[in-house]
């Protein structure tokens, strides 16, 4: 089917509203910045119906780096792709009413408001659960909510200071470091999305919601931990936490004659195969009768041997010879190479077009359906659907005019618009 669109860039008759795996599911998105807007995301590209409570301001992720238009951002082209926004003041009385009818209409509520403002505003599961006794409530943020920190502030870079994970760089540089990219905001947002899939997915078997809980600390503790945790698993330990292989200065990209590469010799067959081809048989012979184990623990002084070796040649010298072998290798390719070529090239990235914003680069859901995935509308302003929605759940004009007299609300839509609008809306 091919899809068509009003000139906002959203699905019109020709084309359901809702298509894909999640095609028919409702989620109510009160959530800010990039966790729990990732997570409405993806469960958008899958189908689901995303309605983003936002307030009038609308979310932060609309500022966060530069953008055509004061409310979308390059970050909110892709992060509020199919979804749909409504605008609402929920301090206010009128602004809970709409609240509780739209939950009452949802399948899912996803938040990631800490406990003291979840309280203040009257959404926490108990409130929640009145108005949609089915529904699945998944809240995230920074800590446990059974821990003293339960209601402390947390963002992704305390997280990556209190989950161990600030602290590996230090076995490599000497100082702990925080990753250059938002990891546990992403990390949780996929785990935000899975819990919401096994929660949906019980409800089939028992008919019944259930509250979610995705702390950002113990999300990334237990991520760090896959490896790292090693030999401290036994009780009593066998050694300190931490992955040698990954926790030494060597495990870094190495200069070549003109640039950058890494090379991956991951096995005891590898390393022996590169020191063959480069007639290193001194190495070779060190090599000798090690098991994998010992092999890892020589790594070390294996890369500063290649490190001797890499200047000598070119970048694509080192990938042909490493193709040739198959060994691991790729070359370090800096953000704007990446969006340039190989992000194009493989698919990741594609021109589209934004009725307001105008052309962008969409980043692609990463899985492959045999049933393609559709991109049904684009990333909303602040409250362009906020009078169709009221008009689903059955608000009329009067209500519209009350909640707007009352500060209730923000609409970028007439009401002829809206009229419109939810006339074509399925369900």
């Amino acid at each position: 089917m091919t899809t068509e669109t009003d000139r906002r860039g959203r699905a019109t008759e020709s084309t359901p509203r809702s298509s894909g795996p999640l095609s028919g599911v409702r989620v109510v998105e009160l959530g800010t910045v990039l966790m729990v807007p990732l997570a409405g995301q993806i469960l958008g590209d899958l189908g689901a119906d995303v309605i983003k409570v936002e307030s009038l301001e609308g979310d932060a992720n609309r500022q966060v780096g530069p953008g055509p238009h004061p409310d979308l951002s390059g970050v909110a082209l892709n992060l509020n792709r199919n979804k749909r926004s409504i605008a609402v003041d929920l301090r206010t009385a009128e602004g809970r009413e709409v609240l509780a009818r739209i939950t009452a209409t949802a399948d899912v509520f996803l938040t990631n408001l800490r406990p003291s403002a979840l309280g203040k505003l009257r959404v926490r599961y108990e409130d929640v659960r009145a108005w949609q006794p089915k529904i699945v409530y998944c809240r995230s943020h920074g800590y446990g909510s059974d821990t003293p920190e339960a209601d402390d502030p947390a963002y992704d870079d305390v997280v990556q200071a209190s989950s161990g994970m600030a602290s590996l760089s230090e076995s490599v540089t000497g100082e702990p470091s925080l990753l250059p990219t938002v990891l546990a905001d992403k990390v949780c947002g996929l785990t935000i999305v899975y819990a919401v899939l096994a929660a949906l997915f019980e409800r089939t078997n028992t008919g019944a919601g259930q509250e979610v809980e995705v702390p950002m600390f113990d999300t990334m503790l237990a991520f760090t931990l896959v490896e790292h945790l090693g030999g401290a698993t036994l009780q009593p330990p066998l050694s300190k936490p931490g992955y040698e292989r990954v926790l030494t200065p060597h495990r870094r990209p190495h200069r070549t004659e003109d640039g950058w590469i890494v090379i991956m010799p991951y096995s005891v067959r590898d390393w022996d195969r590169l020191w063959a081809h480069l007639g290193r048989e001194d190495h070779r012979a060190a090599l000798a009768g090690l098991t994998a184990h010992e092999v890892k623990q020589m790594a070390p002084r294996m890369y500063a041997w290649l490190d001797r070796e890499l200047p000598a040649h070119s970048t694509a010298h080192w990938l042909q010879i490493c193709a040739s072998l198959d060994i691991a290798a790729a070359p370090v390719t800096d953000l704007e190479g990446v969006v340039s070529g190989p992000g194009r090239s493989k698919g990741v990235l594609s021109s589209a077009h934004h009725p307001v914003a105008g052309d962008y680069l969409r980043i692609a859901r990463p899985v492959r359906f045999g049933s393609p995935l559709e991109v049904r509308h684009e990333a909303p302003l602040v409250g362009e659907d906020t009078l169709e929605i009221l008009s689903e759940v059955g608000y009329s004009h009067q209500d519209v005019a009350r909640f707007t007299a009352h500060g209730a609300i923000r609409s970028q839509q007439s009401p002829d618009e809206a009229e419109h609008a939810s006339g074509e809306h399925v369900r």
